[in-house]
């Protein structure tokens, strides 16, 4: 069969490409699927509403074969794709933001992918980074979904995804109540009901150029804890009850310590108790320290909306871990209802908001995880010393520009630990088991140990509030 004969078939895939204001990049978006070797094609092109000259570009595509152009005043990402999937006449659907393009047989790789394994409903595949001029800066590498994956907590990129067109209608297309969903509401609703797979090759260009979605992080890690908490009333709808515990040293056993430092007309400890008080799964909130002044400051503040436990002083001194701590505090309850979880909570940590804590909680409703960490993904350098002098580790540019996935690093952070009630008894607040982890912004990461931290977040807040 010719190309011609091809193009002249019924779609096998419906690409569509959503544009808003990328006129600098869009030609090349369309010419990178024309070009592709696999034939059996159409391109739904739709223009949200720009106003920088794309509609000139993709005007000069209107009567091409196969190529259908939609201009419309501007309605977002979600309900754009919404408006794709319903003019779809392929059996397979991909998205490509217009300031992306495609390698020339991504589309027969994957196609051959989800022929080969009719029980897959979704395949995504690595990509290459490019900068605003289209030079490679990096390639990403996912891990191998087919044998190496047990957590489904890493989604594929929300763009250039293959995906059954019949299985995205099942389960309701793209929600529009999410302003941005980066791809996680797509994949945690494709993998509650269906198989995903994918492929260890580079078939897309993911260009950073600074106006990328991505580059706003608060916005981004705000939307994906709505998402998971959606989910998550999905997956167990009863209630989800967990018992909070704040172990508090104090400056009874360390002078140096900031818990009663006025941040932000404040003390900082009440940053963290009236964060834990907002989050409705959490039953019971237990503050454990050796200082009597500060429990008769949180009795005074709180009432009975704190359990507070005396802690040995003994138990408290610098470099001794919270676990002791948790499980006495646990001990100290009068109540006898069996939590699903615990969560551990520093007092250190003032900007870290009851969303993260919702987050974390419901991570693990979703994933059925026995831990969740708060943390955040390191870009620094690491090295090992393997008896020969130092070794890099983990990803970095300086190392490589090869972004393998089982090498990311993460640092715990946030002072944000929540425990399955079982697990927790059975281990002793031992990390081990399945651990899924929930991302913080380096502001809500940023802890308060010392008066030099103090003044870095005293500073942080001021730049927040201008």
């Amino acid at each position: 069969m010719s190309p011609d004969q091809e193009m002249a078939c019924e779609p096998v895939v419906t690409v569509y490409i959503t544009n808003y204001n990328y006129a600098e990049y869009i030609e090349q978006a369309i010419e990178s699927v024309l070009s592709q070797t696999f034939r059996r094609y159409e391109i739904l092109i739709i223009d949200d509403g720009s106003t920088d000259g794309s509609r000139d570009i993709i005007k000069r595509y209107i009567g091409r074969p196969n190529v259908r152009v939609i201009f419309q005043q501007n309605k977002g990402l979600n309900a754009s794709s919404n408006i794709a999937v319903r003019a779809a006449h392929g059996k397979y659907v991909m998205r490509l933001d217009a300031d992306d393009y495609l390698d020339e047989n991504a589309m027969l790789v994957m196609v051959n992918k989800m022929e080969s394994e009719s029980d897959l409903a979704l395949v995504f595949s690595d990509y290459y980074y490019v900068d605003k001029n289209g030079n490679v800066t990096g390639q990403e590498r996912r891990h191998d979904f087919k044998d190496g994956v047990t957590l489904l907590d890493q989604p594929a990129h929300g763009a250039c995804t293959l995906v059954r067109r019949d299985c995205l209608l099942e389960v309701g297309s793209y929600n529009t109540a999410f302003t941005c969903q980066d791809g996680w509401d797509l994949w945690l609703k494709m993998t509650e009901r269906f198989k995903v797979g994918n492929v260890n090759l580079p078939l897309f260009y993911y260009r950073h150029h600074g106006k990328n979605l991505t580059t706003d992080s608060e916005r981004i890690l705000r939307t994906r804890a709505e998402i998971v908490k959606a989910h998550a009333e999905n997956v167990t709808p009863r209630q989800f009850r967990c018992i909070a515990v704040l172990p508090v040293r104090g400056r009874a056993v360390d002078p140096s310590s900031q818990v009663e430092s006025i941040l932000g007309g404040r003390k900082l400890v009440n940053w963290t108790i009236d964060e834990v008080l907002k989050v409705s799964q959490i039953e019971e909130v237990i503050v454990t320290t050796p200082d009597d002044e500060l429990s008769s400051y949180l009795k005074e503040t709180y009432g009975d909306a704190l359990i507070l436990c005396h802690r040995d002083p003994q138990d408290a001194l610098e470099n001794t871990s919270f676990d002791q701590a948790v499980i006495q505090a646990l001990d100290f309850r009068q109540t006898t209802f069996t939590p699903d979880a615990i969560v551990d909570l520093t007092v250190d940590t003032p900007f870290r908001s009851s969303f993260y804590i919702e987050k974390a909680i419901n991570t693990m409703r979703v994933h059925g995880v026995d831990v969740v960490l708060g943390v955040m993904p390191e870009d620094d350098m690491f090295y090992h010393h393997d008896g020969t002098g130092l070794k890099p580790i983990g990803n970095n540019s300086h190392v490589s520009e090869l972004r393998l996935e089982r090498e990311y690093i993460y640092r715990q952070s946030g002072g944000l630990t929540v425990m399955k009630w079982g697990h927790f008894v059975e281990k002793k607040g031992l990390l081990d088991g399945q651990v899924g982890h929930c991302v913080l912004t380096q502001r809500a990461a940023m802890r308060v140990r010392n008066t030099f931290e103090f003044r870095m977040a005293c500073a942080a807040l001021d730049e927040n509030e201008r």
